[in-house]
């Protein structure tokens, strides 16, 4: 059924292939060359103006458009059709219907459920009609194994492969799921992809963590850009005799010797159990179970009284909720039992008794309205108050992005002012080395221009004899039989 509806399939079309499998399997069989790929199916009724009301599946693949179903089956290929029309279907502002013009002839498929399937399938169809040529992406075809990055994405685009809006927004699943699967495919043999962080001065670098070949990876995974960037890597033994400090949601890997810490969001103990396997030693830092709660970890009493406080809240409110209503109804009745009760007496009393129980009743009522004003009051102000909270949590957010861009900011900018200074002190020394070189051959060529011997018994007493052209004293009055070497004889 996954060449019908992909591996990722909405409810809509989990339906169609629960309610239609059988036929499906049918045409795979009877309809389907071997090198037709399934891109779309709907579920459409076909000529319902007619009366015979054919309720069956309308399918798109690589090479044509076909509707089958229990009585007929009917198949066009893509260059039959000279134009479409989608409108919508009567007074069913819900529901689709489509014609197809071929050559002269017009077929129409009626009750198509607007939804995100159906606007897939006229766009996968569109697209076709004026691109045969052209390969597209659907999310039938696509692998939801593997995340649509933006490597992928360029890739696709520079080979004018089509991806349809439906699969765009259904292969961003989230933030963990999407790095996951790309990291995966970047790390095929990875043995842990996990959520993380590198500490270092308490700043967080980075949030995928991934062992692969005996090597910890740390990748900043944007999910916005669908990017990942590599920030570090360690061999497992940088890890040797590390501190782990296991919490109820995460776990903290210490490294001693650098004060450096490496924490894994839900995945430590899978973390620390490779790491056994290696060989590599660590060591465990033993807490009791409280100490692992969130609160409790540091040990300081006002951070054990808030949390306790906090959890006591919560139990309140959840006690609150299940058995809140029995409380209500159990209310109720005693209010109907007394209300009985009063009426009886009343009956029982003399007449001159109603006005006082009619009385009793208005201020009752009274009160009662007077209480579920109250009650409304402490609901709106309950919501006001979650507002607030939510929007200051948003504000804090948002300061904390801005916070960390202006951070990476200012360490892009001093990184470029240090590389501009080594850059400038490099060539400082350059033009040094430069001038020192120019001094000393200067030097040179002055003291081989200074020197003079007065003829070659000089020379000979000086013990530079004989002297060859170009060194240092060589003149052409030594040199009586021009050989270029004086005062050889």
């Amino acid at each position: 059924m996954e060449k019908w509806i992909g591996k990722r399939p909405t409810i809509g079309q989990k339906t169609l292939g629960t309610k239609y499998g059988r036929l499906l399997q049918e045409a795979e069989i009877a309809t389907l060359s071997s090198q037709e790929s399934v891109l779309k199916i709907i579920e459409a009724e076909c000529d319902k103006k007619s009366g015979r009301e054919l309720k069956g599946i309308l399918a798109l693949t690589t090479q044509s458009i076909f509707f089958v179903s229990k009585h007929e089956q009917m198949t066009y290929e893509y260059s039959q059709i000279n134009d479409i029309e989608v409108r919508t279907n009567g007074k069913d502002k819900n529901s689709w219907s489509l014609s197809l013009k071929i050559g002269r002839k017009k077929r129409t498929f009626d009750d198509i459920k607007k939804n995100d399937d159906s606007q897939e399938f006229i766009e996968i169809l569109e697209y076709i009609i004026t691109n045969q040529s052209k390969e597209i992406l659907t999310t039938v075809t696509h692998d939801f194994d593997y995340f649509l990055h933006a490597e992928k994405l360029n890739d696709l685009q520079n080979r004018n492969v089509k991806i349809t809006s439906f699969l765009m927004k259904r292969d961003n699943l989230n933030l963990s799921k999407n790095g996951e699967r790309l990291l995966r495919e970047k790390h095929k043999g990875a043995s842990l992809i996990a959520e993380g962080f590198f500490q270092e001065d308490r700043q967080s670098k980075g949030n995928f963590i991934v062992l692969d070949n005996q090597v910890v990876y740390l990748y900043e995974f944007n999910n916005k850009e669908r990017k990942a960037k590599l920030l570090n890597k360690w061999d497992f033994k940088y890890f040797s005799h590390a501190v782990i400090d296991r919490f109820a949601i995460k776990t903290v890997i210490n490294v001693t010797e650098t004060g450096k810490s490496l924490i894994i969001n839900l995945s430590g103990k899978e973390f620390v159990s490779i790491l056994n396997d290696a060989n590599i030693p660590l060591h465990q830092k033993k807490r009791k179970w409280y100490q692992k709660i969130l609160g409790f970890r540091s040990g300081k009493w006002w951070k054990r009284a808030i949390a306790s406080l906090v959890y006591l809240l919560i139990l309140l409110l959840t006690f609150n909720a299940f058995f809140g209503e029995n409380n209500k109804e159990a209310s109720s009745v005693k209010s109907s039992d007394k209300t009985a009760v009063s009426k009886t007496e009343q009956k029982e009393e003399q007449t001159e008794n109603q006005s006082k129980q009619e009385g009793n009743e208005q201020q009752d009522n009274k009160s009662k309205k007077e209480e579920k004003a109250k009650k409304q009051a402490e609901e709106k102000r309950k919501q006001e108050e979650e507002a607030r909270l939510a929007e200051e949590k948003r504000k804090q957010e948002e300061e904390a992005r801005l916070a960390e861009e202006k951070r990476k900011q200012e360490e892009e900018a001093r990184l470029a002012q240090e590389k501009r200074k080594q850059e400038e002190e490099a060539r400082l020394a350059q033009e040094k080395r430069k001038q020192e070189k120019e001094i000393q051959q200067a030097e040179a060529q002055e003291q081989q221009t200074n020197v003079y011997y007065k003829n070659c018994t000089v020379a000979r007493q000086a013990g530079v004899a004989p002297i060859h052209s170009g060194e240092p004293g060589y003149a052409k009055h030594l040199d009586r039989d021009g050989d270029g070497i004086a005062c050889d004889r």
